[in-house]
């Protein structure tokens, strides 16, 4: 069920993970989230709500004992639109209020958490992409320093170019087509010191394909792995 590698994923790290389809989403989720249950971790996850119980079938497929892991709080998928709906109408500040809070209570029992999934968040309640930007680049204060690993998953057939843009700008390292890739484009900071005036992003796809495809000629490109 565990697999190592030489350059696992630290704790306080706040990645972003472009997917496109199923196959891709579970290339990264299962071995991630099994890993941390194998290290006794807590393993929350966030999901399609039409996919809770099918992700179980799978976890349980993966080797996990998904009875004993749900009994025991360790497992625990989410349907997005419940998610969503938390941060509905929040700020970026009260998000982060809310974040500190379910991380603590987790962490209580646990001594360390991992966080995956696709909120999916151009959906009803949707949260702007402006705000998903200004959120995102928030997070990486929340997570920092916490035995925290946290992966936001973004699948580039359904998000528009506004949201991808979003999610290029605020994190330190992408996963993306089975690479780990330290962001060229990373602009957090900038957009959190200069706020609210950059938080607008593009809605120009061609641009951020550009983007995406930048990545895997970048430097700093390692294969994914080490969970």
């Amino acid at each position: 069920m565990k697999t190592k590698t030489s350059r696992p994923i630290d704790l306080g790290t706040h990645l972003c993970h472009f997917y496109r389809g199923e196959a891709e989403l579970k290339e990264v989720t299962l071995p991630f989230l099994c890993d941390g249950l194998a290290n006794g971790e807590q393993c929350l996850f966030v999901a399609d709500p039409a996919t809770v119980e099918s992700w179980y079938r799978d976890f349980e497929a993966y080797g996990v004992d998904v009875v004993a892991a749900r009994k025991a709080g360790a497992l625990s998928i989410t349907p997005s639109d419940e998610w969503r709906g938390m941060c509905e109408g929040k700020s970026s500040i009260a998000m982060a209020r809310e974040v500190l809070a379910l991380v603590g209570h987790q962490l209580q029992a646990y001594p360390a958490l991992r966080i995956v999934g696709d909120v999916a968040w151009y959906t009803e309640p949707a949260v702007a992409a402006d705000a998903l930007c200004h959120w995102e680049a928030t997070a990486n204060l929340v997570f920092e320093g916490l035995p925290v690993r946290a992966i936001c998953q973004y699948d580039t057939d359904r998000y528009g170019p506004e949201y991808l843009e979003a999610a290029l700008r605020t994190h330190t390292v992408i996963l993306y087509q089975g690479r780990r890739v330290r962001n060229p484009h990373y602009e957090a900071l900038m957009i959190l010191e200069r706020e609210p005036n950059i938080n607008a992003c593009t809605s120009d796809t061609e641009s951020v394909n550009d983007k995406l495809s930048h990545l895997l000629s970048s430097s700093g490109t390692g294969k994914q792995g080490g969970w």
